[in-house]
């Protein structure tokens, strides 16, 4: 019977790390690991870091720069364009891993014109 309510609580346990797991985390505040700057971070991912290579201003992404992201030591997505506040504000080209450019406006770090899609 001991054995049955171990199994039982270790399987338990194993569901519910799994469903941890598979829920994404909350958008949050990355700080670039090249200069104390801050940029909005909507779909953080595990064992990811940034750079940014334009104006720190208040601790926030600021201005024309290009922002590079990194997971798990690998080049992700990169987008060279305009900052304000830490988040994506004016025209700008993201550009995917696999080489995809996706080119338009964006306010309040959304996609607002633009085709949204390859170019």
């Amino acid at each position: 019977m001991n054995s049955v309510i171990v199994m039982a609580a270790a399987i338990l346990v194993a569901s519910q790390t799994a469903a941890q797991r598979e829920r994404p985390a909350p958008p949050d505040w990355i700080t670039t690991t090249n200069q104390p700057c801050k940029l909005w971070n909507p779909e953080p991912q595990p064992n990811e870091s940034v750079t940014w290579s334009g104006q720190c201003q208040n601790g926030l992404a600021t201005g024309k720069g290009i922002l590079k992201w990194t997971e798990d030591g690998k080049p992700a997505v990169e987008f060279d364009g305009q900052y304000k506040d830490g988040k994506r504000n004016g025209p700008g080209v993201m550009i995917t891993p696999d080489g995809d450019h996706f080119e338009g406006v964006w306010v309040d770090d959304k996609l607002v014109t633009g085709d949204g899609g390859a170019i």
